[in-house]
């Protein structure tokens, strides 16, 4: 069964290309490394979002972006990925499999939720375009998640 994955981001990152990630790097990529950082639900996209923000950088003009991974992609997983590597940090890992191209979906823990998933797509292996990527819906985030993170 096809899988499908979101983001929740400004509209001008919706066009999935990794550039963001290249450009200053994150948890499973160095810079200069593209990689496209999805989530396995909408509501893990917004706390994966809301760890990098606060009250006073509301966001607006955000979108939800889903993708649907179809079934005979490979879709390799950390576990698998750090058995070979047990050493490695999570941006080396991911430097690792980008640079690998064995595929071009890994699933990793979330670090906020680590029992949930996040989905990494590598956009320059060569089965990125068979990703279907849905049309964006806007995405208003409800103020009281800002309430929240105001509270000690």
């Amino acid at each position: 069964m096809p899988r499908q994955v979101y983001r929740v981001c400004r509209a001008v990152y919706a066009r999935l290309d990794g550039l963001g990630a290249k450009r200053v790097g994150g948890r499973w990529n160095s810079p200069g490394r593209a990689v496209v950082y999805m989530a396995e639900s909408i509501s893990l996209a917004v706390i994966e979002n809301l760890v990098h923000l606060s009250k006073e950088d509301f966001p607006s003009g955000y979108v939800t972006v889903a993708v649907t991974i179809p079934d005979h992609l490979k879709i390799q997983g950390e576990e698998e990925l750090r058995a070979g590597f047990p050493n490695l940090n999570p941006a080396q890992l991911g430097d690792h499999w980008i640079a690998s191209v064995e595929s071009a979906v890994l699933r990793v823990h979330s670090a906020v939720v680590p029992r949930e998933y996040n989905y990494l797509l590598n956009p320059d292996h060569p089965q990125f375009s068979q990703i279907v990527v849905e049309s964006t819906v806007p995405f208003v985030f409800d103020e009281r998640l800002f309430l929240l993170k105001d509270r000690h």
